[in-house]
């Protein structure tokens, strides 16, 4: 929590009252305030540029000034930062902009105290004390641990890839290398150093690899599965998309990290989100209506209508590719007509036999399954021949 408080100055008035009185100058209380006061922020503020940092463009010129003073004291790992324009409102607006922004600044916890300079019950100036996790030397050392984390998962992208190639690579290196578990802080330090965290973990780690490799990311809040929740919005080759590396992670959802990444809340749309996701009214965000970087709709998985020859060119391709699992994404109609034919009917069991060139199953193999009633996607595993 960020608690504000003051510094009264009724002894500093005082005082300059006496010494008015004594010299025979007439006092001034309104040339005081001016001279000591911080003049207020430009309205028409644009601010520094530093890259992709979606929170910052949405807040005012003067909330975007604020933002500046109080970045460029945290990356310098100042322990006051003063000299702010005394609107507790707007500086707590810009705080909690640059955590959003600044996945980066692992060593500033994202909380501090607002503390208030007042003359006769007018605030003067304010400065920000920020609460740090660590001095800067362990900041060096945590720095260098996260870059070999970080390259060593930019080791697997494909070098000449696009934006979706890249995002997907990092998504499925992340879900590979962490694990869902209740942590204290929402840092990054949690999953590139300690391998485990929360959502929030997640989803700034996302941001952060996303963002050393020039893909445009914001971190973003709001409720899931009834628990306030943490993911991103990207957008991938200019095209605004919803991510969600938390629920793409098997241990989040019960299962275990051999299964691999599940891909459903990748590349959602808005009306796809919301399925399952509300999205918080925090901060303004774009409608996500194109699903052209859509996971199922990229990889040729998503299905308009049941279709057997076409489903069974797919598990030929996954088995191909010595796939241990098989998701296919329907339409909502879709998705009824397939459970159907493929579970009730049983005819997961002749498309996989004709894909598997007549060969049949292993004697006492099944094929076992999952699925996603709210994103409409089954999941298959093969079994192992």
């Amino acid at each position: 929590m960020k608690h504000p408080f003051s510094r009264l100055l009724t002894g500093v008035l005082t005082l300059m009252l006496t010494l008015s009185l004594l010299s025979g100058c007439q006092f001034s209380l309104g040339g005081l305030l001016s001279k000591a006061s911080v003049s207020p922020p430009p309205e028409d503020y644009v601010g520094q540029e530093d890259g992709f940092r979606y929170a910052k463009t949405t807040l005012s010129g003067q909330e975007r000034y604020l933002y500046d003073q109080l970045l460029s004291g945290l990356q310098n790992h100042e322990t006051e930062i003063g000299g702010l324009y005394p609107d507790t409102e707007m500086i707590q607006a810009a705080i909690d902009a640059i955590d959003r922004d600044y996945p980066e600044l692992f060593w500033f916890s994202g909380t501090g105290q607002i503390e208030t300079t007042l003359l006769a019950d007018t605030p003067l100036k304010a400065s920000y004390l920020p609460v740090y996790t660590m001095d800067q030397s362990q900041r060096e050392t945590t720095q260098a641990q996260i870059d070999r984390w970080a390259e060593e998962c930019f080791s697997t992208l494909p070098q000449n890839g696009t934006d979706y190639d890249k995002a997907l690579g990092i998504y499925t290196y992340l879900i590979d290398h962490a694990d869902y578990q209740v942590v204290s802080s929402n840092s990054i330090i949690n999953i590139m150093v300690n391998g485990a965290g929360l959502c929030g973990c997640y989803a700034k780690t996302f941001q952060y690899l996303c963002s050393q490799q020039g893909i445009d990311v914001t971190y973003v809040t709001g409720q899931a599965g009834g628990e306030a929740h943490a993911w991103n919005l990207a957008w991938l080759d200019g095209t605004p998309c919803w991510i969600d590396p938390t629920w793409g992670d098997p241990v989040f959802t019960g299962g275990n990290n051999s299964q691999g990444p599940s891909y459903e809340y990748f590349g959602l749309t808005t009306a796809d989100l919301e399925r399952t996701h509300t999205i918080s009214t925090d901060i303004s965000i774009p409608d996500c209506t194109d699903n052209h970087c859509n996971y199922f709709v990229r990889q040729g998985l998503f299905f308009p209508s049941y279709d057997q020859d076409a489903l069974v060119s797919v598990f030929q391709r996954a088995l191909s590719e010595n796939a241990s699992k098989i998701s296919i994404r329907f339409t909502q109609q879709a998705y009824q007509s397939a459970c159907h034919a493929l579970l009730t009917q049983r005819q997961l069991y002749s498309i996989f036999r004709q894909a598997n060139h007549n060969v049949p199953l292993p004697a006492n193999s099944t094929l076992k399954y999952t699925k996603n009633d709210d994103m409409c996607v089954l999941t298959f595993f093969v079994p192992a021949s």
